[in-house]
């Protein structure tokens, strides 16, 4: 046997081993839903379970199986509340905030120091004080690229009221991609270098604008888009670059994407194509 076959074989015996960044999406039983660019696989979750919604998680592939082994970054005990309600509560770690349960007895108050279980995901409770140590990064010195897709969490156009879910630019009617705090999550404390945008074409006529909006979600009336720059026939489907500004807007979260203006203009929504309205965003963190 040659030196070359001895070593292939060595390397064969070893098995391949890789990691990447998905985002969680929700649990089914024992097993976790996450996207991995511009797909959603459902894979084994070990050695942290579950992950919050929205959160960056790390799948490890070990010869070729999959499974989600925890946060992209280290998660810190310790966070502020932001936001009261029941039964959860809006809590910020880390400059990202989370919606978690929190314990029967502890009454949320804006402005309160308190400490997260990550195991449960469950607020423990007001703490006085705390001599922990900052969290380390991710490990290595300096930043690094990411790419990450977000898909819409919901759209639909307006008229003189909400009349559907696919979004329309023409003379009467707007229309919008909403994602509620996904970008935010997904971005975290990355900065944006590049951004596109999934858009399933259904019909182009005449002009077409697109923008951005600051709703969470579909508002209750018309939506509020700014920000429009002219949207050529010719990239008005598939991936389509946007300006770097947008991916910057809406990575602060409760922020979307709309389009406006012009002819008669028409693209498959959220409940037809799940992909559309879906963000591809580059950065670094």
């Amino acid at each position: 046997m040659s030196n070359a076959e001895t070593v292939a074989r060595q390397l064969a015996a070893r098995g391949s081993v890789r990691s990447e960044t998905a985002i969680f999406v929700r649990m089914e039983g024992r097993f976790a839903v996450v996207n991995i660019g511009t797909s959603t696989v459902t894979i084994p979750c070990v050695g942290f379970y579950p992950p919050a919604v929205g959160m960056a998680v790390r799948v490890d592939w070990v010869n070729g199986s999959p499974a989600v082994s925890g946060p992209v970054t280290p998660l810190s005990p310790l966070g502020t509340i932001t936001g009261t309600g029941s039964p959860k509560a809006t809590v910020l770690v880390d400059g990202v905030e989370y919606m978690l349960y929190y314990r029967d007895g502890y009454t949320p108050v804006v402005g309160d120091p308190v400490e997260v279980n990550w195991a449960t995901g469950v607020i423990q409770g007001k703490v006085t004080g705390t001599d922990a140590p900052v969290p380390p990064g991710t490990g290595g010195v300096g930043s690094g690229p990411f790419q990450v897709t977000v898909r819409a969490t919901n759209s639909g156009r307006y008229e003189s009221s909400w009349w559907g879910n696919d979004p329309w630019a023409s003379a009467h009617n707007d229309g919008i991609w909403v994602y509620g705090d996904t970008v935010r999550d997904a971005v975290g404390s990355g900065t944006v270098t590049g951004i596109q945008i999934y858009l399933p074409l259904v019909q182009q006529v005449g002009s077409a604008s697109i923008g951005v909006h600051p709703h969470w979600a579909i508002p209750g009336g018309p939506p509020s888009i700014s920000s429009l720059i002219d949207l050529p026939q010719g990239s008005r489907a598939g991936w389509v670059w946007l300006p770097v500004g947008f991916g910057t807007y809406v990575a602060a979260g409760g922020r979307g994407i709309g389009v406006a203006d012009g002819g008669y203009n028409i693209w498959r929504g959220t409940a037809g194509d799940a992909l559309s309205g879906a963000l591809l965003i580059s950065g670094t963190r």
